[in-house]
């Protein structure tokens, strides 16, 4: 008779992943919106790569790790069609984020503490499958159990989302942590351990030397990041038990032998060569013809240390060449704004548009810089490919500049593909969820409306974190859909003094439409 095997046990007896429950419900994990895993993200890159991905306004999503709901909660306010479950293996975070689906009254999402390794076929399947911030941080039964969770209980045309540690850019990381956890040890209390984590960091900060030493550049360069951290990420992050970094190859074998396959990163950009020298890209491209090899290599030259992977089945069929043609279908936004104000659209006139990181791009295309003129205007707002054509057509014609040349929609899509890849142009597979227009009665995000009553910290509907002051967090608070401009006006007067404004209400409510904040 064969004996039962005996759950691992830390040196307190305790079983794994109960200590693992009990460390995340004594310092709980912050958990703040990515927008690279919203499905609207996933499901563009998944059109541009020849998929057809499940429709995001109806979507069903299961995030894997969700802590307190930081992440999935805003995409259940901003997706109220779609469904979505959470998982996470600590009670309290499930709780917290449990409060705020009770304060609001979601409907359409589920939070359930439970370890994942009990989600089974039965489960049900979903579209989009997040893994944000878990696989190097658990074992290796249940790295596997993500997988496997990713090839059994994902859709067939579904993406799944792994984030993961990946040398050989940890092998410095890994060696601080290592450093921490030893001067760490023996210490009880999560806070003893964090506090002589940080006193063996600024030790290391006082005894590197500074000049030719390249050991001691790396060093500081991982101080430089680790020092200001908060300390529930010092804990989570460097001082757990497990966290295992792995080669992007190994990563892609592991989903491989699960019925999974390679789709992109999340961060697509990381994936042309056009970042190094052009011999250096040409050499990459001959050397390393396929994808799996060629993102290895890149990961050398490039120390990466973190992965954001996209995971298909292995039956789809990707399409790796991305072409201007699957621009339809998808709508296009762009923060830029024309260097002077108003375009030049005339043939083979340079036009400069400044993008948010103050870069300057420089365009002679007559359809480009209509484009993206058209698209600065209505920032933050989406235009839908076709849409945009028509009026791009409809602005050159206007200017009398004479009919477009053959191939001008074919080069407009391939800048608008070129400005995607370095985050001056953004696509979406989704409409919109917030609006430009003010209403007589604005009403904001019910979600932002719920932060700004706990702190200072809200989450637009853009799936982005802003922090915002007092006056803004004040009108936001009253933006619920029961007040017109006439209720708010007085509030916004006093909070603006001396303003130039015509009227303070019109440019408070402005900036938080600016901001991605209001449903009406």
């Amino acid at each position: 008779m064969r004996k039962a095997k005996r759950a691992k046990v830390d040196r307190t007896g305790a079983p794994r992943a109960q200590q693992v429950a009990t460390s995340y419900d004594e310092v709980p994990y912050q958990s703040f919106p990515f927008a690279q895993t919203h499905p609207d993200h996933l499901a563009t890159l998944a059109h541009l790569l020849g998929l057809s991905p499940p429709a995001v306004e109806r979507c069903s999503v299961l995030e894997l790790g969700c802590a307190g709901g930081g992440n999935l909660l805003p995409m259940a306010v901003a997706l109220p069609q779609a469904k979505f479950v959470g998982i996470d293996l600590s009670g309290v975070q499930i709780a917290h984020g449990q409060k705020v689906v009770d304060a609001l009254a979601l409907a359409n999402v589920r939070l359930l503490a439970t370890d994942l390794r009990q989600i089974g076929k039965g489960f049900g399947r979903f579209d989009y499958i997040i893994a944000h911030g878990v696989y190097s941080w658990v074992p290796n039964a249940v790295q596997d159990a993500i997988l496997e969770i990713c090839r059994r209980n994902l859709t067939a045309n579904g993406v799944a989302y792994v984030s993961y540690n990946t040398l050989p850019g940890w092998h410095m990381r890994g060696m601080v942590r290592d450093l921490m956890r030893f001067q760490a040890a023996g210490f009880a209390t999560p806070a003893k351990r964090v506090e002589q984590a940080r006193a063996i960091l600024d030790f290391l900060a006082e005894s590197i030397p500074e000049d030719g030493n390249p050991y001691g550049a790396l060093l500081r360069n991982e101080l430089k990041l680790l020092r200001p951290a908060p300390d529930y990420y010092i804990l989570h992050e460097h001082l757990a038990e497990t966290n295992e970094p792995l080669y992007f190859h190994q990563f892609a074998e592991r989903a491989a032998a699960h019925g999974l396959q390679y789709l992109a990163e999340a961060e697509i950009a990381t994936m042309f060569a056009s970042g190094f020298a052009p011999h250096v890209a040409d050499t990459l491209c001959r050397v390393a013809p396929h994808v799996i090899r060629q993102e290895q290599l890149m990961d050398f030259l490039r120390y990466r240390m973190f992965r954001q992977t996209l995971l298909v089945h292995a039956e789809c069929n990707v399409e790796r060449a991305i072409v201007p043609d699957r621009l339809h279908g998808l709508s296009v936004a762009s923060p830029v704004r024309p260097q002077r104000g108003e375009a030049d659209l005339r043939p083979d006139v340079p036009e400069g548009f400044i993008t948010p990181a103050g870069r300057t791009l420089t365009t002679s295309q007559p359809m480009t810089k209509a484009a993206l003129w058209i698209l600065s205007e209505i920032w933050p707002q989406y235009l839908a490919f076709s849409d945009l054509l028509n009026q791009v057509q409809a602005r050159i014609s206007a200017r009398s500049l004479g009919a477009p040349a053959p191939d001008a929609v074919q080069t407009l899509g391939t800048d608008l593909l070129n400005g995607f890849t370095i985050h001056a142009v953004e696509l979406h597979a989704a409409a919109a969820p917030f609006t430009s227009a003010l209403s007589q009665k604005p009403t904001a995000s019910p979600l932002a409306r719920y932060q700004a009553g706990q702190g200072p910290d809200v989450t637009n509907l853009r799936h982005e974190r802003l922090r915002l002051p007092e006056p803004q967090l004040s009108l936001l608070r009253q933006l619920d859909g029961t007040r017109d401009r006439a209720a708010l006006r007085p509030g916004v007067a006093a909070t603006m003094p001396g303003s130039v404004s015509a009227d303070p209400i019109e440019q408070r409510l402005r900036e938080l439409a600016q901001s991605a904040l209001l449903i009406a």
